[in-house]
């Protein structure tokens, strides 16, 4: 017997469109994945059995105690969550009160003021890194927090995010509450940054990502192991005590995983941020 209607010819195509759409899906996410899933498996090979497929019960935790034993991974851990945390923190508070001024108050220069962000957005870090370097040297911030956390709390892609996303949020919600009685800050807190959660997540996840995969600010102002980041501290082990693949796929790993599970948690809030980011300009 077979089906007749108007759905009789639209069936088929329907179910090869999907399979083709999620079989490409599944291969985009193979593909990037691919060399997360290298590392993790060559992490646990002994040096030996590289670059082979071996059996799981050859596959050992040898690579991470190498690590561990011959370098403070637990100390470089210490400062690259506190930076990162200091990082967020402050960037969260600057960059959205930032994003906040430029959206809803009105004061002279205030375009000129945006167009001087989107001007420093697009000064690449390397052209700064001497200038910030002589700066923080003449502070005396030089293998300090201060020196990889305060230079980097005011990010201008941050304050343009935040400032797109107040902007999406009608005003005369605000409006309402200024008449009611509620100053400007409290209506920032109570309303303005309650609606905008997406945006404030997403640059979090942002900075954070940011501060703890950063390499260049850490290796050029911090000299002494104790205060290396594990950009730097894992990437001066590969001179110093080792060059096996299979011990440089463990410290990826360590490096890698924390990222991971921070996107993996937030995933859901940094896209409506993107895509709501264009709306009004």
């Amino acid at each position: 017997m077979t089906r007749s209607g108007p759905l009789a010819g639209t069936t088929f195509p329907r179910l090869a469109s999907s399979v083709a759409k999620y079989s490409l899906l599944s291969l985009g996410a193979l593909i990037a994945t691919g060399p997360l899933l290298f590392a993790l498996y060559t992490s646990f090979e002994l040096p030996a059995d590289y670059p082979r497929l071996v059996a799981l019960s050859r596959l050992t935790l040898w690579n991470y105690r190498y690590v561990f034993d011959n370098a403070p991974v637990l100390r470089w851990y210490a400062n690259t969550a506190f930076v990162t945390f200091g990082v967020v923190v402050g960037a969260v508070v600057v960059n959205t009160l930032a994003g906040y001024v430029l959206a809803r108050i009105r004061y002279p220069g205030r375009t000129v003021t945006f167009l001087v962000v989107l001007a420093v957005l697009m000064v690449p870090l390397q052209a700064i890194l001497i200038p910030l370097y002589l700066l923080v040297a003449q502070f005396g911030w030089l293998n300090s927090y201060q020196a990889l956390i305060v230079p980097f709390i005011a990010n201008p892609f941050l304050i343009f995010l935040m400032r797109q996303a107040f902007q999406a949020v009608p005003v005369d919600l605000e409006e309402a509450a200024l008449i009611d009685g509620a100053g400007r800050f409290r209506s920032f807190l109570k309303i303005a940054v309650p609606l905008t959660m997406s945006g404030v997540a997403t640059q979090a996840v942002l900075a954070g990502t940011w501060t703890w995969n950063s390499f260049m600010i850490p290796v050029t102002f911090t000299t002494d192991p104790n205060q290396y980041m594990m950009t730097v501290g894992l990437n001066s082990l590969q001179s110093q005590f080792y060059t096996l693949t299979t011990v440089q796929m463990a410290g990826v790993v360590l490096l890698s995983v924390p990222v991971v599970i921070m996107f993996v948690v937030f995933q859901r809030l940094i896209v409506p941020s993107f895509a709501t980011a264009g709306i009004r300009g």
